[in-house]
């Protein structure tokens, strides 16, 4: 599902990065934030024009319940999963759609096509720490990335 989601964004002519780090940070003024808590990984982010998508992965409803963090601190955020499984949390109500009125639902045909299932709520504005803190994680996950392709001799 994570290489269909690449190559689905890279046609697009979006950016992708996988396995973002992600902190909530405070303000200690002058623009610089600090990080607070623990490190999140966001299963995926996309970015186009300065808007980012922040997408929650998860291949089963016992995965989607689990206890494991779910970050949606994007411009628009996307849970992202098996096509069948997308249309049961819509048909049945799911609980973690109450949990989650504003992220939309992509389902995932288990080949190449993506599918909106739900769409998310669209926050045009993001607290400038958070853009700040998307941007460099997502730096740091393409950075990891392309260190593997300098090395074939």
């Amino acid at each position: 599902m994570e290489r269909a989601l690449v190559a689905d964004a890279l046609k697009k002519r979006n950016h992708p990065a996988l396995e973002v780090k992600y902190w909530h940070t405070e303000s200690i003024g002058a623009f610089t934030y600090r990080p607070v808590g623990q490190v999140e990984y966001i299963d995926a982010v996309i970015e186009k024009d300065g808007m980012f998508s922040c997408m929650e992965l998860k291949v089963s409803m016992k995965d989607l319940h689990s206890k494991a963090a779910q970050s949606f601190v994007g411009n628009k955020n996307y849970l992202v999963c098996p096509l069948e499984m997308a249309k049961e949390i819509k048909a049945c109500n799911d609980s973690w759609l109450e949990d989650h009125p504003t992220v939309g639902i992509i389902g995932w045909d288990e080949k190449k096509t993506f599918k909106v299932v739900k769409r998310c709520k669209v926050k045009y504005l993001l607290p400038e720490n958070d853009w700040m803190t998307l941007a460099k994680g997502m730096i740091s996950s393409m950075s990891k990335e392309m260190k593997g392709y300098g090395n074939e001799d």
